[in-house]
């Protein structure tokens, strides 16, 4: 088995990819690439289906949600957790993988956003987002807030969730 096929499983579930010739052609002409990114250029030619290389970027995701070494925050203030991935899908990889799983194939065209992340026990993590969400996480982009000022009155029920969920992490009372 190709390590390639063996880091992107779900890609033999929804094409039939010849891994000889694409692991030879990405090891010869795309290496400056990510394998994902890879495949979005070939989706881009017209080569293959869109779809492939985002189940590709969502299984990277996956990987670097799980391996990602950040640390942490402790100081005072409230962060967005930093192991957070957030990916703009065309396609709801999520739900066509656990069909797979049952044995049903299809392709599920769903625009969304979809955030992996490990929560403080280390699991992972998803939720998908409304732009609402994105909206208010928007505001912990470029670092810690001191205070939970930037959430408004409406929006105070949801942001409890995230920090709940682990997704936003509150560490002003530490």
């Amino acid at each position: 088995m190709h390590a390639l096929q063996q880091m992107f499983p779900s890609l033999t579930l929804f094409s039939d990819l010849d891994w000889d010739a694409v692991t030879k052609e990405y090891e010869t002409e795309y290496m400056d690439l990510s394998f994902p990114e890879y495949l979005q250029q070939k989706a881009l030619d017209g080569d293959c289906p869109p779809y492939l290389f985002e189940l590709a970027f969502y299984e990277l995701a996956l990987f670097d949600a799980k391996t990602s070494a950040e640390p942490f925050p402790h100081r005072p203030g409230i962060y967005l957790n930093p192991t957070a991935l957030f990916l703009s899908l065309e396609f709801d990889v999520r739900q066509m993988l656990k069909d797979a799983q049952g044995g049903q194939i299809d392709v599920i065209e769903r625009p969304h956003v979809l955030c992996l992340y490990r929560d403080a026990q280390d699991a992972l993590q998803t939720l998908e987002m409304s732009d609402e969400d994105l909206e208010l996480l928007e505001h912990l982009e470029d670092g810690p807030q001191d205070s939970r000022d930037f959430v408004s009155k409406k929006s105070e029920g949801h942001f409890q969730k995230f920090i709940e969920n682990g997704l936003v992490l509150d560490l002003l009372e530490a």
